[in-house]
Protein backbone atom coordinates (compact mmCIF):
# COMPACT_ATOMS: atom_id res chain seq x y z
CA UNK A 1 0.00 0.00 0.00
CA UNK A 2 2.81 2.60 0.94
CA UNK A 3 4.80 1.83 -2.21
CA UNK A 4 1.36 2.42 -4.11
CA UNK A 5 1.29 6.40 -2.07
CA UNK A 6 5.12 6.85 -2.98
CA UNK A 7 3.61 5.86 -7.04
CA UNK A 8 0.62 8.64 -7.19
CA UNK A 9 2.93 11.25 -4.78
CA UNK A 10 5.70 10.68 -7.63
CA UNK A 11 3.40 10.81 -10.43
CA UNK A 12 1.65 13.97 -9.14
CA UNK A 13 4.99 16.05 -8.62
CA UNK A 14 5.82 15.04 -12.43
CA UNK A 15 2.50 16.41 -13.77
CA UNK A 16 2.74 19.53 -11.65
CA UNK A 17 6.36 20.27 -12.47
CA UNK A 18 5.61 19.32 -16.29
CA UNK A 19 2.61 21.23 -16.35
CA UNK A 20 3.81 24.57 -18.28
CA UNK A 21 5.16 22.69 -21.22
CA UNK A 22 1.88 20.09 -21.48
CA UNK A 23 -0.18 22.74 -22.15
CA UNK A 24 2.33 25.01 -23.91
CA UNK A 25 1.20 23.98 -27.73
CA UNK A 26 -2.21 24.69 -26.50
CA UNK A 27 -1.38 28.21 -25.57
CA UNK A 28 -3.99 30.21 -27.81
CA UNK A 29 -2.77 33.64 -27.10
CA UNK A 30 -1.00 33.63 -30.70
CA UNK A 31 -3.59 32.34 -32.78
CA UNK A 32 -6.19 34.43 -30.87
CA UNK A 33 -4.93 37.87 -29.68
CA UNK A 34 -7.98 38.71 -27.57
CA UNK A 35 -7.45 35.47 -25.82
CA UNK A 36 -3.77 36.31 -25.23
CA UNK A 37 -2.54 37.14 -21.07
CA UNK A 38 -3.42 40.66 -20.57
CA UNK A 39 -0.68 43.38 -18.79
CA UNK A 40 -1.68 44.00 -15.44
CA UNK A 41 -2.28 47.99 -14.78
CA UNK A 42 -2.93 50.60 -11.74
CA UNK A 43 -4.01 54.11 -13.38
CA UNK A 44 -4.11 56.96 -10.99
CA UNK A 45 -4.21 61.25 -10.60
CA UNK A 46 -1.57 62.75 -9.07
CA UNK A 47 -0.41 66.56 -8.92
CA UNK A 48 -2.18 67.02 -12.45
CA UNK A 49 -0.11 63.73 -13.52
CA UNK A 50 -2.10 61.07 -15.21
CA UNK A 51 -0.02 57.90 -13.95
CA UNK A 52 -0.25 54.57 -15.51
CA UNK A 53 2.20 51.33 -14.20
CA UNK A 54 2.24 48.28 -15.38
CA UNK A 55 3.61 44.83 -14.51
CA UNK A 56 6.36 43.50 -17.09
CA UNK A 57 8.78 41.66 -15.84
CA UNK A 58 11.22 39.87 -17.91
CA UNK A 59 11.24 41.85 -20.64
CA UNK A 60 14.31 43.86 -22.18
CA UNK A 61 12.62 47.51 -22.14
CA UNK A 62 15.10 48.08 -24.96
CA UNK A 63 14.01 45.85 -27.64
CA UNK A 64 11.16 44.24 -25.98
CA UNK A 65 8.52 47.00 -25.06
CA UNK A 66 6.85 49.11 -27.33
CA UNK A 67 4.97 52.10 -25.64
CA UNK A 68 2.73 54.48 -28.09
CA UNK A 69 0.17 57.43 -27.34
CA UNK A 70 -1.98 58.33 -30.17
CA UNK A 71 -5.85 59.66 -30.41
CA UNK A 72 -6.48 59.41 -26.53
CA UNK A 73 -5.37 55.85 -26.29
CA UNK A 74 -2.03 55.31 -24.64
CA UNK A 75 -0.75 51.30 -26.18
CA UNK A 76 2.02 48.83 -24.40
CA UNK A 77 2.99 45.64 -26.65
CA UNK A 78 5.78 43.70 -25.09
CA UNK A 79 7.21 40.22 -26.51
CA UNK A 80 8.73 38.10 -23.71
CA UNK A 81 11.55 35.38 -24.72
CA UNK A 82 12.97 33.49 -21.35
CA UNK A 83 14.71 30.41 -21.55
CA UNK A 84 15.67 28.25 -18.54
CA UNK A 85 18.81 25.48 -18.32
CA UNK A 86 19.23 22.85 -15.85
CA UNK A 87 20.90 19.98 -15.71
CA UNK A 88 18.73 17.45 -17.73
CA UNK A 89 16.43 19.78 -19.45
CA UNK A 90 15.81 23.05 -20.66
CA UNK A 91 12.71 25.29 -21.00
CA UNK A 92 11.78 28.32 -23.20
CA UNK A 93 8.77 30.70 -22.36
CA UNK A 94 7.47 33.21 -24.97
CA UNK A 95 4.64 35.30 -25.47
CA UNK A 96 2.81 38.51 -26.22
CA UNK A 97 1.50 41.01 -24.24
CA UNK A 98 -0.86 43.66 -25.43
CA UNK A 99 -2.67 46.47 -23.07
CA UNK A 100 -4.93 49.60 -24.35
CA UNK A 101 -5.92 52.36 -21.99
CA UNK A 102 -7.78 55.18 -22.38
CA UNK A 103 -6.33 58.57 -21.55
CA UNK A 104 -8.56 60.70 -19.71
CA UNK A 105 -10.03 64.08 -21.79
CA UNK A 106 -7.20 66.52 -20.14
CA UNK A 107 -4.21 64.09 -21.09
CA UNK A 108 -1.52 66.02 -22.98
CA UNK A 109 -0.48 63.43 -25.11
CA UNK A 110 2.82 65.22 -26.16
CA UNK A 111 3.71 64.94 -22.42
CA UNK A 112 4.09 61.84 -22.17
CA UNK A 113 7.40 59.94 -20.45
CA UNK A 114 7.67 56.17 -19.98
CA UNK A 115 10.26 54.54 -17.31
CA UNK A 116 11.35 50.94 -16.53
CA UNK A 117 12.53 49.81 -13.41
CA UNK A 118 12.73 46.82 -11.92
CA UNK A 119 9.99 44.94 -14.05
CA UNK A 120 7.49 48.11 -13.83
CA UNK A 121 6.89 50.19 -16.59
CA UNK A 122 5.89 54.10 -15.47
CA UNK A 123 3.25 56.01 -17.80
CA UNK A 124 3.37 59.93 -16.55
CA UNK A 125 1.50 62.32 -18.89
CA UNK A 126 0.60 66.13 -17.79
CA UNK A 127 -3.40 66.70 -17.73
CA UNK A 128 -3.99 70.18 -19.03
CA UNK A 129 -7.42 72.19 -18.69
CA UNK A 130 -10.07 70.05 -20.44
CA UNK A 131 -9.84 70.23 -24.06
CA UNK A 132 -13.56 71.55 -26.12
CA UNK A 133 -15.41 67.97 -27.26
CA UNK A 134 -17.35 69.55 -29.66
CA UNK A 135 -18.48 72.75 -31.64
CA UNK A 136 -21.70 74.29 -33.15
CA UNK A 137 -21.40 73.67 -37.24
CA UNK A 138 -22.93 76.60 -39.68
CA UNK A 139 -25.45 75.72 -41.65
CA UNK A 140 -25.61 76.79 -45.27
CA UNK A 141 -28.62 77.60 -46.57
CA UNK A 142 -29.03 76.76 -50.34
CA UNK A 143 -30.84 79.64 -53.12
CA UNK A 144 -33.60 78.07 -54.85
CA UNK A 145 -33.83 78.99 -58.45
CA UNK A 146 -36.92 78.12 -60.05
CA UNK A 147 -38.12 76.13 -57.79
CA UNK A 148 -34.60 73.52 -57.72
CA UNK A 149 -32.00 74.25 -55.13
CA UNK A 150 -28.61 74.72 -56.02
CA UNK A 151 -26.18 72.59 -55.22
Amino acid sequence: MEVRREGVKQMSTNVTRWRPSLFAPFDLGGLFPFLAPEIKVEQMIDDAQYIVRAEIPGVDPEKDLEVTVTDGLLKIHAERTEEKREHSHSEFHYGRFDRTVTLPTRAMEDTATAKYTNGILEISIKLGEPKESGRRLPIEVGKKKSGKALD
